[in-house]
């Protein structure tokens, strides 16, 4: 999107609210990538919107550290830091991290974030930058925050129609 477009999509944004709740509620379906080059999917479900995690990425970082231990998994990663000692065994691919519901505003929405990495739930907010642009943001304590811009990933249209 040009720029000047995007200064005329945020006027309107500004002049039509009821709209542009809906517009920004659309606006976060679909699936995005992560700092870290993993991706999610967020979609309706009987709470608000879900996210889901649909490719994993491992950081250079954890690579390096757990090195032929994480070779060994083939991708097979589990729920493993789970405080439920009963999910431990769960899939990440797939895994519901996000629960979220509209926010006070058109282009806020607030919820829980399930971190698989440490086995914790944060309160968090998600926050739409933009058609393809999104930052989350969870919190310890509404204390201790960390935030994440998200890109939306782009399918191919022949990938969307299948040909």
């Amino acid at each position: 999107m040009r720029l000047s477009s995007y200064f005329c999509v945020a006027l309107l944004a500004g002049s039509m609210p009821l709209a542009t709740q809906a517009q920004d509620a659309a606006l976060i379906e679909g699936t995005w990538r992560t700092a870290e080059q993993s991706e999610l999917t967020i979609a309706p479900c009987d709470v608000g919107y879900c996210g889901y995690i649909t490719k994993i990425v491992v950081p250079d970082h954890i690579a390096a550290a757990y090195g032929e231990d994480l070779l060994a998994l083939e991708g097979s990663f589990t729920d493993l830091n789970n405080k439920d000692p009963a999910l431990r065994d769960r899939p990440i691919q797939g895994l519901q991290i996000l629960t979220l519901r509209p926010g006070p505003d058109a282009s806020r929405f607030e919820g829980d974030i399930y971190n698989p990495q440490d086995g914790n739930v944060y309160s968090g907010t998600l926050d739409v930058l933009g058609p393809d642009n999104l930052r989350l943001q969870g919190c310890v304590l509404y204390v201790l925050c960390q935030e994440q811009e998200w890109q939306r990933v782009h399918v191919p249209e022949e990938a969307e129609s299948g040909s």
